[in-house]
């Protein structure tokens, strides 16, 4: 009986427990923490990351295609009797087109992974750009919510002079609008936030019992800041790893078109055979090749596909040309923008202090009060919208020279030996040796 109480006990605390809802957790997001919750939790990158397995996987069944394989066929005679009467041994590492294509399957693998380091790159400048941003929208809204309170305490100095009759009530119901539309500005900054961070948590994974709270923080300076474009693109020519992949295509590219210059020779084989009366095996090596009006058009398609990607790779240096040089443009006139709009704020801070005394002296007119505080706002806000386009601009300096916390994204290899050095090969065929270890530790 007391057995019996005892589980029905627990049983009703499990219930409980189940009911009750879950504790919350925050998360602190700063540039480093978002890179390493970016690259660990990311749904894209996971995609990503299972296209380089598939390619992966590619190589192996490539390179499994190149060992022999053994045929035998049999007869079954009227009595409870068998014979074996033919045997063919397949030797497909005598055919170049085989060999070809490990080799095109290898390139397209290292092409592969550097797709996954660029998304890897791509994808944590978007969310490294929406950090930023989220950044400076908390600033504006600090500064949003800084001339609420003073709008509002603007607004109940007058609300007894206007009901004594000392001012109008006019005056007073103007500081009532400007307080009110302060307080929709506000509103509306927060509400731009909450959405960021919403797009925030999808991008990190985040479920919606996990708190995000945001360390407000600039982006530091690139290293290429002031330099002259052509310095930069001369720093950048052919290491970037858009290059890098498009040369790996085109590797992939020129060995499919030797494929093609071999695929005629099909098959090699060594059959032994014998007649249905038993005997000795008679053995004889075959030969399967095949010639059709299609094989010159293949290799012309071949050449073209070639050129294309040569193409690809003179397209990705001028547009690499081209955002060095408005990204530059862009660093240099916005830290013009700050600098002014810094000196416009900090004048306009005197203005309205001085006029908010005026009027309350009797001087001047509550609508005096009232522009010189949007002025206030007006240069606050290009403060702050100077800032975060430079925030932006050196995130993509960053990107396109790797520097910062883009250098703390490293390029995955697909094999590594067991002392723990990274290396390019990808074994012999019929002896590979390499220690092999899962990709979700080597693309991290």
């Amino acid at each position: 009986m007391r057995l019996f109480s005892t589980l029905i006990v627990l049983a009703l605390s499990a219930q409980v427990a189940a009911a009750a809802p879950k504790k919350s957790n925050t998360v602190t997001i700063n540039a480093t923490t978002l890179r390493q919750m970016y690259l660990s939790r990311n749904i894209d990158l996971q995609i990503s990351l299972n296209s380089v397995q598939q390619a992966k996987t590619q190589v192996s069944m490539s390179r499994a295609a190149l060992l022999p394989s053994l045929s035998m066929g049999g007869m079954i005679s009227s009595g409870p009797s068998f014979m074996l009467n033919t045997v063919s041994f397949l030797f497909p590492f005598l055919i170049p087109q085989n060999w070809m294509n490990l080799r095109e399957n290898i390139y397209l693998l290292e092409a592969s992974t550097i797709s996954h380091y660029i998304a890897q790159l791509n994808g944590y400048a978007s969310a490294y750009s929406l950090y930023a941003t989220i950044s400076s929208d908390m600033r504006l809204r600090d500064a949003l919510q800084e001339q609420y309170e003073n709008f509002k305490a603007l607004e109940e100095s007058l609300k007894l002079p206007s009901e004594m009759g000392i001012i109008r009530k006019e005056d007073y119901m103007q500081a009532q609008a400007q307080t009110s539309l302060a307080r929709v500005q506000v509103s509306q900054a927060d509400e731009l936030i909450k959405k960021e961070k919403a797009t925030l948590r999808m991008l990190l994974g985040l479920s919606l019992n996990t708190n995000i709270r945001v360390e407000a923080e600039s982006v530091p300076a690139s290293s290429v800041e002031g330099s002259r474009p052509q310095s930069v693109l001369n720093r950048l020519d052919g290491r970037t790893p858009e290059i890098g992949q498009l040369i790996w295509l085109v590797n992939a590219a020129k060995v499919e078109r030797w494929s093609k210059t071999f695929n005629f020779l099909n098959s090699v084989t060594l059959a032994g055979t014998r007649s249905g009366g038993g005997g000795s095996f008679s053995s004889a090596v075959q030969g399967q090749v095949a010639w059709g009006p299609g094989y010159f058009p293949a290799l012309q398609l071949s050449n073209l596909q070639i050129n294309l990607l040569q193409l690809q790779m003179q397209d990705v240096n001028y547009d690499m040309a081209a955002a060095i040089e408005t990204t530059l443009a862009t660093v240099e006139q916005a830290k013009v923008q700050r600098e002014f709009a810094g000196f416009a704020e900090d004048n306009l801070r005197e203005v309205y202090e001085s006029e908010k005394k005026r009027y309350e002296a009797g001087q001047i007119d509550m609508q005096i009060v009232v522009n010189a505080g949007n002025a206030l706002t007006s240069a606050i806000v290009s403060r702050i919208e100077a800032q975060n386009s430079l925030n932006n601009a050196r995130i993509s300096l960053h990107r396109m020279t790797i520097t910062g916390q883009f250098s703390k994204i490293t390029y995955c290899r697909v094999k590594k030996i067991k002392k723990g050095v990274y290396q390019n090969s990808y074994g012999r065929v019929f002896q590979v040796t390499n220690s092999q270890y899962r990709l979700e530790d080597l693309c991290r």
